[in-house]
């Protein structure tokens, strides 16, 4: 008897909500990191601990940064939050050339995390994600009667957008090569600048769930 292999990886389904949300955002190639939130926060709201989220409208110029952006909201209000959402968009690029002259919706969330170095990222945007055939070979080679397999890594996110100082933080069922396996995979994920929510990826921690559900497959019996 073989196995089929079907895996899932990411928060949800990583696949399926990075197609979703590409639908919705530009794909930045260039963003902030951590740090330069962290620089941009608002003195005000930085000496109250008081974290804000902006949603701005902006126009994309033809070197593809966003300009001439408007605040849409600005929660809460009196902090600076707008004037410091449109700074850190200026620094912002997308990487289509068609972009140019098109209205995007930018949102950019400040979360006091990113003052004390302990940003996360909840919603990010995948660049790259490792093929059905390479969750395939990360799998162990025996067979031991596991149906259902889950592993959360715990990664950060380096310059680039690729994943750094992973970590198996959850593995189940343990001790049977699974979080060795998922590991190996960490190399093929890759994160836009970014997340979908609008917030710094660069210099934040990342968990990453994989999930494997195995079906046995039965093999033809042989003709005598």
């Amino acid at each position: 008897m073989s196995l089929r292999i079907a895996a899932l990886a990411g928060t949800g389904a990583l696949a399926a909500a990075g197609a979703a949300f590409a639908q919705a955002a530009p794909q930045w190639a260039e963003a902030p990191s951590v740090a330069d939130v962290a620089a941009a926060y608002p003195a005000k709201a930085k000496a109250a601990g008081v974290g804000g989220q902006v949603n701005l409208t902006c126009e994309i110029d033809r070197q593809g940064h966003p300009h001439d952006c408007a605040a849409l909201g600005e929660t809460p209000s009196g902090y600076g939050f707008g004037f410091a959402a449109r700074k850190i968009a200026e620094r912002m690029r997308v990487g289509d050339p068609g972009m140019a002259g098109k209205e995007v919706r930018v949102p950019v969330v400040f979360d006091p995390a990113v003052l004390k170095g302990a940003a996360t990222v909840t919603q990010p945007a995948w660049a790259a994600l490792p093929s059905a055939a390479d969750f395939q070979a990360s799998f162990p080679k025996t067979e031991n009667g596991v149906n259902k397999v889950r592993v959360v890594l715990a990664c950060t996110v380096a310059a680039g957008g690729a994943l750094s100082g992973c970590a198996v933080d959850q593995e189940e069922p343990a001790g049977q090569g699974f979080g060795d396996g998922a590991l190996a995979l960490a190399p093929k994920f890759r994160v836009g600048p970014w997340s979908l929510d609008g917030a710094p990826t660069v210099g934040a921690k990342l968990r990453v769930p994989i999930r494997y559900e195995l079906t046995p497959v039965k093999q033809a019996a042989a003709k005598p």
